[in-house]
């Protein structure tokens, strides 16, 4: 597959970057395939991760294009897909409501879904309107809330206004990292913005990340790496400030920003035990990602192993969760269909596709209940123990596997 490497910046525009994170070549992380397509090659192409030693914001090295990422196959992952994200995004919406009111409010969700928060804020008296990527995800939205498809960006921005007007929020949870312009995407999203309207943004927090050695949130999709740092770094250069920054327990880890336009009256807040803490943890310093990197190598040699010796024996392996993240970590390891049976997912819209590259299917989480000697690798990490407990009430005989 042809493809261009990023040579400067994305916050700064400088050319001093420098390779923290090599993972091999890669599909799409989002790219499950249904059964009609398999004949299709899955484009790959180098995940890499760069550090400007400038500024210090970390991005992906390879520009792909968004249409493939998005367009090419339809869009699986679901805001609702389970009670935890459900249960999150409730909280996301009360906590919203007890902030400001949310009668009247013009609110504009970039990266809205499949509707499910959208419409929280809906029900609660908002004037929402949903704008997603997917034509799909667009498509399902549309059942409960107003919503549109695009690519967000600046020139976007300019067509969405001038359906929907000013906002007096805006959100992006989870998509702003998705960006190939971030600051073209906050120029639109400033574009947006009354001078006293408020940008709320989620993302899975990269600091909680690296430490834990959870390199399985880095894809394609993922353009962008937001620590505390980088975060403050990229809304300076786009003339926007910080209100509040919080942690979450969301996608293992997670960083809420609400930031508004510089000239606002509302008062920005300073993020330095953020910083201070990222910095003690060297995470801005090459040789941290050196160690990270043979730490990681280290674990994924004792984990084939363990494996294979479990195939040996005559155990079925199956995969728990079938993210974007599982198809990182399945890449990786080389974990393919010849050692990994089928993955499980509650998803109706991912069941009986297939994974990029590493072609497992994907099932019912009732397919547990059929083998008595099986051992599972638990995929989605971030919510384990919910999933240990379900999978134990199906089999009791499951043999549990850690990432």
């Amino acid at each position: 597959m042809k493809y261009r490497f990023r040579s400067k910046c994305l916050c700064c525009n400088k050319k001093k970057l420098n390779k923290i994170v090599d993972l091999g070549l890669h599909s799409f992380a989002d790219r499950f395939v249904p059964k009609k397509k398999l004949n299709v090659k899955d484009p790959k192409y180098p995940l890499i991760l760069d550090l400007c030693s400038h500024c210090k914001f970390i991005q992906s090295r390879t520009i792909t294009d968004p249409k493939n990422r998005y367009l090419e196959i339809d869009y699986s992952y679901t805001s609702s897909n389970s009670s935890y994200s459900r249960n999150h995004w409730i909280e996301f919406a009360d906590n919203l409501e007890k902030k400001t009111r949310l009668e009247g409010k013009k609110i504009i969700e970039i990266g809205s879904n499949d509707g499910f928060l959208s419409y929280l804020l809906k029900k609660k008296g908002a004037d929402v309107l949903g704008v997603d990527a997917s034509e799909f995800m667009v498509k399902v939205s549309k059942k409960k809330i107003n919503a549109i498809q695009s690519i967000f960006n600046f020139k976007q921005s300019k067509k969405i206004k001038k359906i929907f007007g000013k906002a007096d929020i805006v959100i992006a949870n989870n998509v702003f990292n998705h960006s190939d312009k971030p600051l073209d995407f906050l120029k639109g999203v400033h574009n947006l913005l009354g001078k006293d309207s408020i940008f709320i943004f989620e993302q899975p927090n990269f600091t909680v990340g690296v430490l834990s050695l959870k390199f399985d949130q880095i894809y394609h999709e993922h353009v962008s790496y937001f620590t505390a740092r980088n975060i403050k770094s990229i809304l300076n250069y786009s003339s926007l400030k910080i209100l509040s920054l919080s942690k979450n327990g969301y996608h293992g880890g997670s960083l809420r920003t609400v930031a508004t336009k510089k000239d606002s009256k509302l008062r920005e807040i300073k993020i330095n035990k953020f910083i201070n803490f990222e910095n003690k943890k060297n995470i801005y310093k090459l040789s941290f990602y050196k160690e990270m990197m043979r730490k990681i190598s280290i674990k994924k040699i004792k984990l084939l192993n363990k494996l294979l010796r479990l195939v040996s024996k005559g155990y079925v392996i199956s995969g728990i969760g079938a993210a974007a993240k599982s198809n990182t970590f399945l890449t990786y390891y080389g974990l393919n269909n010849y050692i990994i049976n089928f993955l499980t997912d509650a998803s109706k819209f991912k069941q009986k596709k297939y994974t990029p590259v590493t072609r497992i299917v994907i099932k019912d989480d009732k397919e547990l209940v059929k083998h008595k000697k099986i051992a599972c690798i638990i995929l989605s990490w971030n919510i384990s123990n919910l999933v240990i407990s379900k999978i134990k009430k199906l089999n009791k005989r499951i043999k549990v596997i850690y990432t």
